[in-house]
């Protein structure tokens, strides 16, 4: 099997769920049903516009809004802890994740809590204490007053040992207010039937590498290993080799013109011989949505190299503080820097990059334009600031946005 640079690009965009224009409902199921297609949701705190799995769900669904979510959580149907980075997950990865609770807590960072004295006794006085008050969040504990100071990075004791029983399984995260957490036992959380379901090792990874190639179309090893971010890619290509009769090999073109050789689940070969057309609306896409949150696969697929500068020193950034990916058709176009500016309760854009012999024209600007005003309706905004009269291809920064 071959596929054309083009048709990879079409491919990954219709398994990150982008092909088709956003639809126009978002019931409970159908939101859960989206996330349980995704495989998981990245969370994330920062709110330039939206909060990351906000933003990131609504892309996908226009009626989408952000205690829709909070609500799946409450009803267990989904869970939160970390493939790469803390997500939420659908209920029904749980029985198959009990590898990741064991991998998470094995690091050196969290040796303190499995092997000090102290620590372990702090972990069952919070365990205690949750188990006769109910659901807490961290506030709601005292931190250790011995602490004087500490570095930027260093978390009071009682929250590390909250995060390490989370992430261990014992504890679960109940509700979110404000984004922050509750936390309640896992038993109070999880579903019985959901508990009680009995996994094996060989179960679990089974089902754990068959959904990453179903949510993935067509992947290589690291890519698949990277995925979940459960299994190492030596681990990985190991499962790839021992099960060769359900993979089939296709040469992909890349962005740069070389081929390279991946893989598709047999399941999936259908969908991937017959690449979806994607929609040609313009669309704003967050910088930890499934599409662009492989940077080595979108850079490969897609000769788009992205990363998000929020940790970088303003003088040092090539671009800005939170800049999002312009995604049209099957073509990343440019970048854009916009920010919800709650103070004159209105969306600034800031700064626009089109991509490298791409014209915001008429026609394209226009796109987003329609882009840009479904965001401040979902944002709750006013006004659109910046883009009044670009016509063309122009940088939009502090010299000329007075004048737009």
């Amino acid at each position: 099997m071959k596929l054309t640079n083009q048709q990879a690009r079409q491919l990954v965009i219709h398994y990150a769920g982008l092909s088709e224009a956003p639809t126009g409902s978002c019931t409970t199921a159908e939101l859960l049903a989206l996330i349980n297609r995704l495989g998981y949701v990245q969370l994330d705190p920062l709110q330039v516009v939206a909060r990351a799995h906000d933003h990131i769900l609504w892309n996908r669904c226009n009626q989408y809004r952000p205690s829709k979510l909070n609500t799946l959580l409450k009803q267990g149907e989904i869970f939160e802890h970390f493939c790469h980075d803390a997500c939420v997950l659908p209920m029904s990865t749980l029985p198959y994740w009990s590898d990741q609770f064991k991998k998470l807590t094995q690091s050196r960072y969290w040796t303190e809590c499995r092997q000090n004295p102290d620590n372990r006794a702090l972990q069952k006085a919070l365990m205690a204490r949750i188990s006769t008050e109910g659901c807490l969040r961290s506030n709601d504990f005292q931190s250790d007053t011995r602490e004087t100071k500490k570095a930027i990075w260093t978390k009071a004791p009682h929250k590390k040992a909250l995060d390490y029983l989370w992430l261990k399984g014992d504890l679960a995260v109940s509700k979110r207010v404000n984004f922050s957490k509750y936390y309640n036992l896992s038993s109070r959380i999880f579903p019985d039937k959901t508990l009680q379901e009995k996994t094996t090792p060989h179960s679990r990874k089974q089902w754990l590498m068959h959904n990453a190639f179903s949510r993935l179309g067509f992947a290589t090893a690291g890519e698949v290993a990277r995925f979940w971010d459960v299994y190492t890619v030596a681990e990985s290509k190991a499962w790839c080799n021992k099960h060769q009769e359900e993979l089939t090999t296709v040469q992909v073109t890349t962005a740069h013109g070389k081929e390279s050789d991946y893989l598709v689940h047999s399941s999936q070969l259908d969908v991937v011989q017959s690449p979806p057309t994607p929609t040609s609306r313009l669309r704003i896409i967050n910088p930890f949505d499934p599409l662009v949150r492989d940077r080595k696969r979108l850079a490969a697929l897609f000769g788009f190299d992205y990363r998000i500068e929020i940790y970088t020193p303003p003088a040092e950034r090539q671009y800005g503080y939170y800049v999002y990916p312009l995604l049209e058709g099957d073509t990343f176009v440019g970048r854009i820097e916009v920010k919800h500016n709650r103070a004159l309760d209105q969306l600034d854009v800031l700064n626009l990059w089109p991509g490298e012999g791409v014209r915001f024209g008429t026609g394209r600007m226009a796109k987003l334009c329609s882009e840009l005003e479904r965001m401040r309706r979902f944002c709750g905004a006013k006004t659109v600031i910046g883009l009044k009269r670009l016509t063309q291809p122009t940088v939009i920064n502090k010299t000329n946005l007075a004048r737009l």
